[in-house]
């Protein structure tokens, strides 16, 4: 008998590896299998903008890189002696204007030059709910605990991210011609909006997905949200919150994520990758010792051998 409904691999028509260049955005999906990509040596990148959850906050900060804005005191907020950026997660948030334009310009830098030279981006939905400050009438992608009433709460609709995603889609594929769009949708349950609610708002992000799967060649979906809400299934792969996936169910999905672009080689050179960095930093009680020295040496050799060998990796 099987209690399970397992979700298998699918294969892609096209593989990642190591020469493979990497970005993410959005939801906690990326910062999670991001790490894991970079933890195995490949060229991967997270959240120029920190953790976005809603698709036109995502979108926004794709253009803002598209744009190379750069950002000036105009575009910051005041509240309760800190300044913030509506366009960034709250980690980038200072109390000085001056440290935190300097923040996010040396991240929109950094996420400019890797998005022009991308050919994989991974785009996590995170719920359909958004916040309209009502001052500019501009979705946000973070409150700041600023007072409730400043903003409006509402859902988008399919069609509101469909429109918004089909110029954005075009401009990338114009950018770079062979780029591949992976979607997925956030297990991470939006539970402060309702039960209901986060039911309807999770349909929302997949149906929209969908039609941009059903318009665009190079747009594909991984089922992320599947893999926890209808394969592991149980409350044991949640956090204490109870809302958040932990990290066993991470490594679930990261494993179906190799076994859906990963070939055997790999693989292979991401096992060789991990066990190098493990040998690195291994912490012995006695680290000045002769044979740990020569165990360092022989580690630092094995390293410049495989990096010489598949000069792409990241260690």
């Amino acid at each position: 008998m099987n209690f399970r409904t397992p979700i298998h691999p699918k294969s892609f028509p096209f593989d990642i590896n190591h020469k493979s260049k990497l970005i993410f955005f959005g939801s906690c999906f990326s910062d999670n299998i991001s790490q894991k990509l970079i933890n195995g040596g490949f060229s991967a990148t997270a959240n120029p903008f920190g953790v976005l959850y809603n698709p036109i906050s995502v979108k926004n900060g794709i253009d803002t890189l598209l744009k190379e804005k750069q950002f000036d005191e105009k575009d910051l907020v005041q509240y309760n002696g800190l300044y913030h950026s509506f366009l960034h997660h709250g980690s980038f948030s200072s109390v000085s204007a001056e440290d935190l334009l300097e923040k996010i310009n040396n991240s929109n830098k950094t996420g400019i030059e890797i998005l022009k030279n991308t050919n994989v981006i991974f785009i996590t939905f995170g719920t359909a709910y958004v916040y309209r400050y009502l001052k500019t009438n501009k979705i946000v992608s973070n409150c700041h605990k600023i007072p409730a009433k400043e903003f409006e709460h509402f859902a988008l609709t399919i069609e509101d991210i469909v429109l918004e995603y089909q110029t954005i889609l075009e401009q990338l594929k114009s950018l770079t011609p062979n780029i591949k769009i992976v979607f997925t949708v956030s297990p991470v349950r939006h539970w402060k909006d309702g039960a209901h609610e986060n039911q309807l708002s999770k349909s929302i992000l997949h149906i929209a997905i969908s039609e941009l799967e059903k318009q665009f060649d190079f747009v594909y979906y991984y089922p992320s949200y599947e893999l926890i809400m209808d394969d592991l299934r149980d409350y044991r792969f949640y956090s204490k919150d109870m809302v958040h996936i932990n990290p066993q169910a991470v490594d679930y999905i990261y494993q179906h994520f190799q076994d859906s672009f990963y070939s055997a080689e790999t693989k292979a050179i991401e096992q060789q990758v991990l066990k190098l960095k493990q040998a690195l930093n291994h912490r012995p009680f006695n680290p000045n010792t002769k044979v740990h020295q020569e165990f360092l040496e022989r580690t630092k050799d094995k390293i410049i051998q495989l990096k010489q060998e598949y000069p792409e990796i990241i260690i």
